[in-house]
C-alpha cells in the first residue's frame, strides 16, 4: 500500500501542459456547450467561422502532425522507412478501387476507419496513464471495458437513431441498425459499467491510499464528451466541437511532449517552435482543403476563393484519382496511429 504523500501520478513529461492540452479538451467544449446552451440550439449548423476553427485549424492540422512524428524526423524515418512508404501507397490504390467501385461505399468505410481511430486513441491515451499501476488483471480489464462503454454506446445509440443532423464526412455514412426497444436494456448496462468502474476505483483508492488522477479524467473525459456530443445533444455543430477538440488537441500536444522529449532533434519544441509548428499544420490543413474546395465541394468560396466560377470534378475515373489522394494523408495518419506510439526501440527518444 502506499501513502497519499509518497504516490506520484504517471505524467508523460509535462503536467501543466498535459493537464491543458491532453486532459482540459474533453472538459472545456462541454462546460462551453452548457454555459451556452440557448446559442447551441438555435445554431445547430456549422458556420464557415465554425467550420475555419474546428474543422481547418483543428480536425484537418492535426492529421499533419504524424509528419513531425515519424516523416520529418529522419532518425525514425530511416529506420520505418519501408513502412512509411508502404502504407500510403496501399491505402490511395485501395482508396482508388473502392471509389472507383462505389464512391458512398468509400465515405462509409473511410468513416468506420475514422471512427475506430477516435476510439482507439482514447483507450490509448488511458493505457498511457495508467502504464505504472500495479493493478490486478481484473482491474486493468475493466479499464477497457469502461473506456470503449464511454465511445460505443453513443456510437451504438447514433447507429439506433439515424439522424439528418449528423453525419461523420457525408450524409448515410453510417448503417442503420435495426433494434428497437433495445434503447433501455443498453442503457442499463452503460449505467452499470459506469457504477461499476467508479466503486472499483474508489475501492482501489481507499485500499492503496491513490487514486490515478489523470487516468480517471481521461475516462470522465471520454463519458462526457462523447455522451454529450451524441446522446444528449444531436446537433452538427456540438457533435463537432466536442469530437474534434477532444480528439486533436490531445493528439498534436502527445506530438509536443514526444518533441520535447527527443534526446537530439534539430527542431526545438520552445514556444517558438510551436509556433512555428503549429503553423507549418494550418498551412499544410490551408493547401489541403483548398484543393478540396476547387476540385470537389464547391461549399467555402469565402474560405478559398480560387477558381470560383470552375465546375468540380465530375468525371468518375478522375474523382477516384483525386478524391482518394486527398484523404491520403487522413488515411495515412488513421492507420500509422497504429504504429506511432508502438517504435518503443526509437533510441531518440525518451518517452
Amino acid at each position: 500500500m502506499r501513502p497519499a504523500h509518497t504516490a506520484s501520478q504517471p505524467w508523460l513529461a509535462d503536467p501543466p501542459k498535459e493537464v491543458w492540452f491532453i486532459l482540459a479538451p474533453a472538459f472545456v467544449p462541454v462546460v462551453i456547450v452548457f454555459l451556452f446552451q440557448d446559442y447551441f440550439l438555435q445554431h445547430q449548423e456549422v458556420t464557415s467561422l465554425w467550420w475555419v476553427v474546428l474543422v481547418l485549424c483543428i480536425d484537418v492540422s492535426h492529421v499533419y502532425s504524424t509528419l513531425f512524428r515519424l516523416y520529418w524526423d529522419k532518425p525514425t524515418f530511416t529506420k520505418y522507412k519501408s513502412l512509411l512508404l508502404t502504407i500510403p501507397l496501399i491505402s490511395f490504390i485501395v482508396g482508388f478501387l473502392l471509389h472507383q467501385y462505389d464512391a458512398h461505399i468509400f465515405w462509409r468505410v473511410l468513416a468506420y476507419v475514422a471512427v475506430f481511430h477516435f476510439v482507439r486513441q482514447q483507450y490509448g491515451f488511458m493505457r498511457l496513464y495508467s502504464r505504472k499501476d500495479n493493478s490486478p488483471r481484473i482491474s486493468r480489464t475493466w479499464d477497457t471495458v469502461s473506456i470503449y462503454t464511454a465511445t460505443l454506446y453513443p456510437l451504438l445509440y447514433w447507429h439506433l437513431h439515424l439522424t439528418n443532423n449528423l453525419s461523420w464526412f457525408v450524409a448515410g455514412d453510417f448503417i442503420s441498425i435495426p433494434l428497437s426497444g433495445w434503447d433501455q436494456l443498453l442503457l442499463g448496462l452503460y449505467v452499470f459499467v459506469i457504477a461499476s468502474y467508479v466503486i472499483k476505483e474508489l475501492w482501489y483508492g481507499y485500499q492503496r491510499r491513490y487514486i490515478n488522477i489523470p487516468k480517471n479524467m481521461i475516462m470522465l473525459g471520454t463519458y462526457l464528451s462523447w455522451y454529450v456530443g451524441i446522446v444528449m445533444f444531436k446537433g452538427d455543430l456540438i457533435f463537432t466541437l466536442l469530437n474534434v477538440v477532444a480528439h486533436g488537441i490531445p493528439y498534436m500536444g502527445l506530438i509536443w511532449i514526444y518533441g520535447e522529449k527527443k534526446a537530439d532533434r534539430a527542431f526545438s519544441f520552445t514556444w517558438k517552435g510551436v509556433a512555428i509548428f503549429a503553423g507549418a499544420l494550418l498551412l499544410l490543413a490551408y493547401l489541403e482543403e483548398s484543393f478540396w474546395d476547387v476540385l470537389v465541394w464547391k461549399d467555402h468560396p469565402d474560405i478559398f476563393p480560387f477558381l470560383t466560377h470552375a465546375a468540380p470534378l465530375e468525371n468518375p475515373t478522375w474523382l477516384s484519382i483525386v478524391v482518394p489522394l486527398l484523404v491520403l494523408p487522413q488515411i495515412t495518419h488513421y492507420v500509422l496511429d497504429g504504429f506511432i506510439w508502438r517504435f518503443r526501440k526509437d533510441s531518440t527518444v525518451r518517452l
